[in-house]
């Protein structure tokens, strides 16, 4: 994606126009990114980050386009990142295993552990391969561009009294729940749930990024921080699952013993990091975090602007598609 394109509302641009213009913009970049000969494991991770940002927005519209219009859509968007995150789980192990050859500073391990890469290498290289063979790239690239127009037929406003009052203080709350869950139930797929409810809210928030004071902008980078965490702590519980029930072969037993120590130390001290984030950033209920930032939304220069604009905004027909059908 490109450096200039944010996932933001602009100052002079009223909801539904700016909400389509960055759903186009998630569309159209993954239409172009799913079919990339080049740097093709860095382009999956973006089409697979893009889906969960469109995601995010249709769980932000959920109560102005129903729960019926909601479950569809978000349905079609699921079965589309199931399609595509085979593609990405070798270059996510990868990436984690030369981390750890990094910090281990053991021979013998490093030698295990680059074996386990090289076959995650040619993983990659088969799925790939295959995946631009078989033509399923293209097939994908067609429904990305379907889902598009169908998302167009979408009817809503993004009336900020719904997004904040309901949508965004229905996100919080589940984020909220999942973290206090983590306090007595140590499962991963709690970190898991709790991961994408952290992604999703700081997506809603990024949404009206320049209305926010630095205090609120301070806190969706703390949010970003606790995901961004989060994430490392799932590819770690996923290859320490891999080691434990034997999946990951480790030849040496004294290796597999000494990485298997490193591993739970690891995720001990990455669980204590997203604690103590997570205390930082759900301190407040559900109500008063949506109250506030509600409060921030009607005191910001944005909102008088976006005023000032409702007398002359376009209808709902006057907002064309801009999807690229090529």
């Amino acid at each position: 994606m490109s450096e200039e394109f944010s996932l933001e509302i602009k100052e002079r641009e009223y909801f539904e126009e700016g909400i389509f213009r960055v759903l186009d913009k998630l569309h159209s970049d993954s239409a172009k990114f799913i079919t990339s000969t080049k740097r093709q494991h860095f382009h999956i991770h973006e089409v697979r980050t893009n889906i969960k940002k469109i995601r995010g927005l249709l769980r932000l519209l959920r109560h102005e386009i129903g729960e019926d219009s909601y479950n569809e859509m978000n349905g079609y968007y699921r079965d589309l990142a199931l399609e595509v995150a085979p593609l990405r789980d070798d270059t996510s192990q990868i990436e984690l295993l030369q981390e750890l050859n990094l910090k281990l500073h053991n021979t013998t391990i490093t030698k295990e552990l680059d074996k386990i890469i090289s076959q995650h290498r040619q993983n990659r290289k088969t799925a790939f391969d295959h995946f631009k063979e078989t033509g399923h790239a293209e097939d994908i690239k067609q429904i990305i561009l379907g889902l598009q127009q169908m998302i167009h037929s979408l009817s809503f406003t993004g009336d900020p009294e719904f997004f904040i009052l309901k949508s965004l203080q229905h996100v919080y709350k589940s984020a909220r729940g999942a973290f206090e869950t983590t306090e007595f139930l140590n499962d991963k797929e709690i970190y898991h749930y709790w991961r994408k409810q952290v992604k999703y809210l700081t997506y809603h928030l990024m949404l009206l990024n320049q209305a926010w004071p630095n205090s609120i902008r301070a806190y969706v980078s703390d949010l970003s921080l606790l995901g961004s965490t989060l994430g490392k702590l799932h590819d770690l519980d996923l290859f320490h699952e891999a080691v434990k029930s034997k999946d990951v072969s480790i030849a040496d037993k004294d290796s597999r013993k000494k990485l298997m120590q490193y591993l739970n130390n690891r995720r001990f001290v990455l669980r204590k990091r997203v604690r103590a984030l997570g205390e930082q950033c759900f301190v407040e209920s559900s109500e008063a975090f949506a109250l506030r930032i509600f409060n921030n939304w009607e005191n910001s220069v944005m909102h008088k602007k976006h005023q000032k604009l409702s007398s002359g905004r376009k209808s709902k027909n006057d907002i064309q598609c801009n999807c690229d059908g090529n």
